[in-house]
Order: C-alpha cells, then structure tokens, then sequence
C-alpha cells in the first residue's frame, strides 16, 4: 500500500463520522473508505466496485481522487488486468498534487507487464535523468531505481546492461533476493552458468518462500538449486 494511503483513508474516515454531515453524503463517502478496506483485505473486486461507486457519487479533492485511482490500479495489476492498470495509474499520477518518483517506477512495472518495455525503461530513464530518486529530487537512487531499470532492460533483450543495474542496486541492498534472481537471469542469457547459479544459490538462502512462484521453484532445478 503506497505510504501516504494511510492518511488520506483517515481524513475519509473522519468525514463519514462527521455528525452534520447529511446521511447520504456519509453513504457516499463510505464507498471510498470501503474501497481502502478491500483493498487492505486484497478484495480486488471489491475494490473496484466500491471505488467506481466512490468516484460517480462524490466530488473529491485531487489528492483524494488521486488515491482512489491508484488503488484502482494496485487492483488492476492484481488481477493482471494490465491495459486498465496502467490508464488508472497515469490518471492518479495527473491528479497528484506533488508528483512521486516511486509512482513512476510502480507505472513503468505495469508498462512492462502490459508488454511495453520501452515505455517501462523511458520512465525509470526519466527520475534517472531529473535526480527524481525513490524520496523526491537529489535524494540519490536505490534498489527500487536500479531494479526496475534491470527488468525493463531484461525485458529488452540488454543484458550485459540489466545486469550492472542490479550490481548497482545490489551495491545498495545486498539483502535483495529478487535481485540476485534477476540478475541470474541476465547472468543466464549472456551465457554465464555459473555466474546464475551463484545468484540463484543466494535467492534460495534469502527468498521470503512465500514470494516464490512455481516458475521460480522451475528455474533453480534446473541448477540443482531448491528453496530450504
């Protein structure tokens, strides 16, 4: 859940308490309260119906409308619905009162999912060329920076690439198993083995196994490799 959901769910909170408020204007509003409850409880479909309700019935201010969409989006990606995914996120974004970068790195991982990953690497190349690291401009870059670059690199076939930008973000990190995942990855297509195995070997002994997919389980067999 994005950092600043919190708040914004309270301040809804204290309007649908409010007792002057007119009892439909407090219906209203408890759509979108409801939708950052099913969302917390991964209720994606939920969340999409009572955050459609929460934007037909309520004039919200920006940063609340902002919120709504972005949760619709979360939602969207969960479902793997992506095209509407990345059209929620871009709407959040417009309405954002101050734009943040990790928005950003969160659109581009929705562009390479829906199978766009020269949008995906533009946008990570935006907060790059601006200084827009993940706390705002001239906060320096981390983990989230360099691993959304490697994967939208990945994803275009640079390798050698992908692969230094999750050396810099391990650099940052070391206790990122994902990106020792990914990197292996890399490692594999440019046709070090034992530099992959290496990395997979690490993933294993650090991955939180509840993360882990079958296609992940599938991957390190293939090197002999299981998750404790």
């Amino acid at each position: 859940m994005n950092a600043r959901w919190p708040v914004l769910i309270t301040c809804i909170f204290i309007l649908t308490g409010c007792a002057g408020m007119q009892n439909p204007q407090k219906a209203n509003l408890a759509h979108c309260a409801n939708q950052f409850k099913a969302s917390k409880a991964e209720n994606y479909p939920l969340v999409l119906q009572e955050g459609d309700l929460c934007l037909q019935k309520n004039t919200l201010p920006a940063s609340l409308h902002s919120a709504v969409y972005a949760v619709q989006a979360d939602a969207y990606s969960n479902l793997k619905r992506f095209p509407e995914a990345v059209a929620a996120k871009e709407k959040s974004m417009q309405l954002a009162v101050k734009p943040d970068p990790r928005d950003t790195l969160d659109l581009s991982a929705m562009y390479r999912d829906v199978g766009n990953p020269k949008k995906a690497l533009e946008l990570v190349q935006y907060n790059l060329d601006n200084g827009l690291g993940e706390a705002g401009k001239g906060s320096g870059f981390h983990m989230p920076t360099y691993y959304h670059l490697g994967l939208a690199l990945t994803d275009l076939g640079q390798y050698r690439e992908a692969a230094e930008a999750f050396s810099t973000g391990l650099q940052r990190q070391p206790d990122y198993a994902w990106a020792f995942y990914a990197r292996g990855i890399a490692y594999e297509h440019l046709g070090d083995r034992d530099g992959a195995k290496a990395d997979f070997v690490k993933f294993s002994q650090i991955v939180n196994k509840k993360y882990v997919k079958e296609e992940n389980t599938a991957k390190l067999a293939e090197y002999g490799i299981s998750v404790p």
